[in-house]
């Protein structure tokens, strides 16, 4: 084996030198981050119209449905049952005993009646 400076252990002169700037650093973790970050796919109007007639459904019966919905890192699940929908602001309020979870429209992939 050859050794030169790029040999591990054998440039010690400069091989603390081999360091990155913190800002570099954040950086490329923001990048990764935005990387891994879940995207969910945009819905069609028929499912759109599958999900509302399911929340409607699920209101008129007072019937607990299962909800699927998009988080950060991928997508989440919430079994209960609907507490208020507030159109014009965009949201709907989900409730499981002393569980409550305020869901974005915009974030609904799913809704499943159980």
């Amino acid at each position: 084996m050859r050794i030169n400076k790029l040999t591990p252990g054998y440039n010690l002169r400069w091989e603390s030198s081999r360091m990155m700037l913190p800002e570099h650093r954040e950086q490329l973790l923001e990048e990764r981050r935005k990387q891994q970050e879940f995207i969910p796919a945009i819905l069609d109007n028929d499912q759109l119209q599958e999900i509302d007639r399911v929340i409607v459904k699920s209101i008129e019966t007072r019937q607990a449905i299962t909800i699927t919905y998009a988080t950060k890192h991928g997508p989440a699940h919430f079994f209960g049952w609907i507490q208020k929908v507030e159109i014009h602001e965009g949201w709907l309020k989900m409730a499981l005993n002393e569980e409550t979870l305020t869901i974005p429209f915009k974030r609904i992939i799913n809704v499943e009646t159980n």
